[in-house]
């Protein structure tokens, strides 16, 4: 009933928005000028140190931009720095373009890049980005170079460095901005912020002065639409032109309509459930094993993820390389699953609640947990919170069990694995799970502090092997990013990183 309900207040809104008029919809010789996208939630944050977040991540893409980026092949590219010298394992010099302009006007110069590394020095969420990087003694040399130190090698580092938290903002801008900064984004990027209306939209516009190619489309509008279904319907009615992470059971429908274009695509993410290792019960590995072997993890993938994506067999995914694909699979066993419990001191079982946010796919596998757990005594609650909220308790490590998922942005084995696992990584680092293991961490560091790629491959294969028996989450699924979008766009695209390349889009 709650989804019908949904669902008819989506129509309702979708009637409201075709029945006004909106002037910025078309430009002056009749041509649309704004493209509409949609996704689930509001992101947490607009200052790129302040979040990871899958959201906020997908919009700061458009108004910021890195010193390097990965091309379409996953390669290492200029972005802000048009070339770099590695004169020795921690040495490196970046040469800046010149006359690239930040949405205030100002030239880039290198000082604002050695403001920006005391910011990203500063920041918990950049903590397994930015790695070995030396920020002491980093610094400008002129106003087009810089020089990065490194406090020892660091295989990944230049990887790293195109993740969206280590972006490049403007110093004046930012330091004016103090308390605000969140509200005002400054960076070089192809848009330009305009405005933010929590939990319903965020507005943007082509940036004139931009150094690469121009966004064709000027306005770019983000919406935030939690209930998945209503993305797809109003892609479908044409209040919507891209709409994000739609529904696996919906694909198969939209394909078939002619006004609508689907686009999937394989990611380096993965899919879990968290069990917080800090709290009792599942402190115990018996008890996390023994919910493991409870869950039908390809069930859950057939009913709610549609069979898209794939299983996962792995702590990470297989698009990652030094993916460890000899692990034995998890099978389900309840019989098993009851004597582990019971080994544990919980042969009656126990009560514990999984939280999700808003996403239906989550609350979907919630339920279908819920029934599972319950045939070896395990009483599951489940709670849905909004998400920045539910983000914050993640983090502070407040919740029992909690549905979530991780990409590995930077193509790389250190941001899918050290994040998600080292101690030192617990909460805001990305150990969302509060996992700790002495000899894992010991991998961990030896696979990032090596520049030798068999080195770090047989570190990594060890560390999936031993996360993978004890369970600190139940691994479900590595998807495929689903977008659906308006037929009449033209040359849609993702970047390495799946984030969608705006600028490059137009309609017919």
């Amino acid at each position: 009933m709650k989804k019908l309900i949904a669902l008819l207040l989506s129509l309702c809104t979708m009637l409201t928005v075709v029945g006004c008029s909106n002037k910025a919809d078309t430009a002056d010789n009749g041509a649309k000028d704004t493209l509409v996208v949609a996704q689930g939630s509001d992101p947490t944050s607009l200052d790129p140190y302040g979040t990871t977040d899958s959201p906020a991540i997908r919009v700061a893409h458009c108004v910021f931009e890195t010193l390097v980026t990965r091309d379409d092949e996953g390669n290492i590219a200029p972005m802000l720095a048009e070339s770099w010298d590695i004169e020795d394992d921690c040495t490196y010099i970046f040469h800046l373009r010149k006359g690239v302009k930040f949405h205030n006007g100002e030239e880039l110069k290198a000082s604002d890049v050695a403001f920006s590394f005391s910011k990203i020095a500063e920041s918990p969420h950049a903590s397994s980005i930015r790695a070995t990087i030396d920020f002491e003694n980093s610094k400008a040399l002129d106003d087009y170079t810089f020089e990065m130190k490194l406090t020892e090698p660091f295989g990944p580092i230049l990887n790293h460095l195109g993740h969206a938290v280590m972006a490049i903002v403007n110093e004046k801008a930012y330091t004016e901005a103090g308390d605000q900064v969140n509200e005002k984004p400054c960076g070089t990027g192809p848009y330009k912020f305009v405005a933010w209306y929590p939990a319903d939209r965020i507005e943007m516009v082509a940036f004139d002065d931009y150094w690469g190619e121009k966004a064709a489309i000027t306005n770019l509008t983000w919406r935030t639409i939690p209930e998945i279904a209503s993305r797809s319907i109003e892609v479908e009615a044409g209040t919507v032109d891209v709409a994000i992470d739609i529904q696996a059971s919906e694909l198969a429908r939209l394909e078939k309509v002619e006004k609508v274009t689907t686009f999937k695509e394989e990611r380096s993410s993965i899919n879990f459930i968290c069990l917080n290792n800090l709290i009792a019960p599942f402190d115990n590995v018996k008890v996390r094993q023994a919910i493991n072997m409870a869950i039908d993890v390809d069930a859950i993938c057939n009913v709610v993820y549609q069979g898209t994506g794939a299983v996962a067999r792995a702590p990470m995914s297989k698009s990652v390389w030094a993916y460890n694909d000899n692990l034995p699979p998890h099978e389900r066993n309840v019989e098993k699953a009851k004597e582990l419990l019971a080994e544990a001191g919980y042969p009656d079982g126990f009560t514990c609640t999984m939280t999700c946010d808003q996403n239906q796919q989550r609350l979907d596998t919630a339920e279908m947990v819920q029934m599972q757990l319950a045939e070896i005594g395990i009483t599951m609650k489940i709670a849905s919170m909004e998400r920045g909220t539910f983000i914050d308790n993640v983090i502070s490590g407040n919740l029992e069990m909690f549905g979530l998922g991780w990409t590995a942005d930077t193509g790389d084995p250190d941001y899918a694995l050290f994040a998600s696992f080292h101690s030192s990584m617990h909460g805001e680092g990305g150990n969302m799970s509060f996992y700790t293991n002495p000899e894992v961490d010991r991998l961990l560091d030896l696979g990032r502090s090596s520049t030798d790629p068999e080195v770090r491959k047989d570190a990594y294969y060890k560390v999936q092997e031993i996360v993978w028996n004890e369970v600190p989450c139940v691994f479900l699924q590595c998807p495929e990013d689903l977008y659906a979008y308006n037929s009449n766009l033209k040359n849609f695209a993702t970047n390495a990183d799946g984030s969608i390349k705006f600028a490059q889009l137009s309609w017919n």
